[in-house]
């Protein structure tokens, strides 16, 4: 796969306008790319693979997803070496091109090449001691570029699919703007407190939404567990006699604050578990600390036994983290 060839000739196509007139920009026409959030595929030589390629990449962008019941790595791996790579193959969503090239070392990242939405990124050396020595950091800067464009095409995906208008139950809490995907439907509505559910084959979600005064405490991470465990003893009863659902504290849940919406926010990942009966799985929550001094949260909660639930939890930290409160 002649990638360097790929952007020099897109480059050249990108500043030549007709007889000398002005750069015309032009978007080419592309199959749409194949694979689910978080699918990658890898194309490199056998032997480096076997070598150390296939132990590298497995290090990085193998290693596993936060806060999962079990463990399941951060992408989904193909790898095929440069001879077998085929149509299907090329018009993969995220690419990875690791590659030996006399003369040359670089981290190529470009998009849309082969198919539309596409990220690809190519590592070269000169020698093959020399990839080794660049791989633990380009893989690192490969790995994040990959999930910012992985939720990236994930949000355009639901945002074609979700309710508008948004349930009148979530209007009224003071949500302005959100990404619900269809299905989900309200099971209980208060003041300040919504419940939605969503039921497929393979999983049970629900969504809670709580709109509540900002009490100015000084351990708002502690918080965020306290006030979901209420409510998790309050409506969600467990499948055994007075069992109910709580945090597990067993593993720590991560967290952490950043600025969106123009507000500061609180995310929160982790997993739940059942208080006197069996059944878990991971949750998100986003709380958003509001500048009207009150407190706005996007919890969910993900029951998927025998599935795989990391790419059902990146679905949930997107609808959790599109809430804009009015």
């Amino acid at each position: 796969m002649k990638w360097l060839a790929v952007v020099i000739l897109s480059l050249g196509v990108a500043s030549c306008g007709p007889d000398g007139a002005d750069p015309v920009k032009r978007e080419r026409t592309l199959p749409p790319s194949n694979g689910s959030h978080n699918d990658l595929t890898v194309i490199c030589p056998q032997d480096l693979w076997e070598s150390f390629a296939g132990l590298a990449v497995a290090t990085e962008l193998g290693k596993p997803a936060p806060a999962l019941p079990q463990s399941e790595p951060t992408f989904s791996i193909i790898h095929a070496a440069p001879q077998k790579v085929n149509d299907l193959l090329r018009r993969g969503k995220s690419l990875l091109n690791l590659a030996v090239i006399p003369d040359s070392s670089a981290m190529l990242v470009v998009h849309n090449v082969y198919a539309r939405p596409q990220i690809a990124i190519q590592v070269v050396a000169p020698t093959a001691e020399a990839l080794r020595a660049m791989l633990p950091q380009a893989l690192a800067k490969a790995s994040a570029l990959y999930r910012e464009h992985d939720a990236s095409v994930l949000a355009a995906r639901m945002r074609n699919n979700a309710q508008s208008p948004l349930p009148k139950e979530v209007k009224a809490l003071g949500i302005k703007s959100m990404t619900l995907p269809e299905g989900f439907v309200v099971t209980l509505s208060k003041p300040d407190l919504v419940v939605l559910r969503l039921e497929t084959k393979k999983s049970t979600q629900y969504l809670m939404l709580t709109h509540t005064p900002d009490s100015d405490s000084p351990t708002p991470e502690a918080d965020v567990i306290t006030d979901r465990n209420a409510l998790l003893r309050q409506y969600f009863e467990g499948p055994q006699d007075k069992s109910h659902l709580t945090t597990e504290m067993l593993l720590p849940p991560v967290q952490e604050f950043d600025d969106a919406h123009g507000v500061r926010r609180l995310s929160t990942k982790g997993l739940f578990k059942t208080v006197g009966g069996y059944g878990g799985g991971p949750f998100v929550s986003v709380r958003s600390f509001l500048n009207d001094g009150s407190i706005g949260t996007a919890d969910a909660l993900l029951f998927a036994p025998g599935t795989s639930k990391n790419r059902l939890r990146m679905e949930l930290d997107l609808i959790t983290a599109s809430v804009v409160w009015e």
